[in-house]
């Protein structure tokens, strides 16, 4: 893959500008649902999810771990709401439930604790696995606390961890995670949120989780918006800002 020039702003600002000059203009279609979006619907989740997390108390350089697969919509406008809030976003592929709950939870405390995460976000099923209720196992104060009173979450297993979200649409009894529809906020009013923070091209917001050989996950590279253009790691977020139209396959939630 030839290598992108490198943006002066952020991946989410780019979008932005794309948007503002082509906003009915195609440039995603998802085989699931046959959802077809255009740079003014790709910016404006993404701009809804950052303002969401954003009022919530998150500040730029606070860590996400996402538990979602690649191809998923929710996950490709996760990295653009990084992008625009300045979160670092750190992804763990959630495979490994399918055929070894049991380790995936090991896994998944793991990537917790290695990232100091702020933030998870989980698919709520699929594959035949109950991703939150996995997720409930390892962190039952989301049964506790009631985010809903406004009460803010805690948990000394992970104590940086503050927000758990998932893709579902009913809470079921994991009172203490949001669903994902509900952290959207379509104020329009991330800057203002933002204050004095001066998100660029150069922020970071692409964080690695390496697996060794002995199955023990730690930190990689972290690498800022230009650099995650030029090396491509997010392809589908690439493709958009180049304005390549792509398809994703595979089944998974759609907003």
């Amino acid at each position: 893959m030839a290598s992108a020039a490198a943006p002066a702003v952020s991946l989410g600002n780019a979008l932005k500008n794309l948007a503002e000059q082509m906003p009915e203009k195609d440039c995603v279609r998802y085989e699931h649902k046959n959802v077809k979006w255009s740079f003014k619907h790709v910016e404006y989740f993404a701009d809804c999810l950052a303002t969401g997390f954003v009022e919530q108390g998150l500040q730029p350089g606070d860590k996400v771990l996402s538990w979602l697969p690649a191809h998923f919509s929710e996950q490709h406008i996760l990295q653009f709401a990084c992008s625009k809030a300045g979160f670092i976003l750190y992804s763990l592929d959630p495979k490994l439930a399918i055929t070894d709950k049991e380790a995936s939870k090991k896994e998944l405390g793991s990537a917790l604790e290695v990232t100091e995460a702020n933030v998870l976000v989980t698919q709520e099923a699929g594959d035949d696995v109950h991703y939150a209720e996995l997720v409930q196992e390892l962190v039952p104060e989301t049964r506790i606390f009631d985010v809903s009173d406004g009460h803010p979450f805690f948990t000394p297993r992970y104590p940086h961890l503050r927000v758990i979200v998932q893709t579902g649409y009913e809470i079921g009894d994991n009172y203490g995670m949001q669903l994902l529809k509900h952290v959207l906020v379509p104020s329009g009013q991330l800057e203002t949120f933002l204050g004095d923070a001066k998100i660029s091209g150069k922020t970071p917001v692409y964080g690695e989780l390496v697996k060794g050989a002995n199955g023990m996950l730690t930190k990689g590279k972290v690498l800022s918006s230009e650099e995650v253009l030029n090396v491509g790691v997010w392809p589908t977020v690439t493709s958009i800002l180049k304005k390549e139209y792509t398809e994703v396959e595979g089944a998974g939630v759609i907003f």
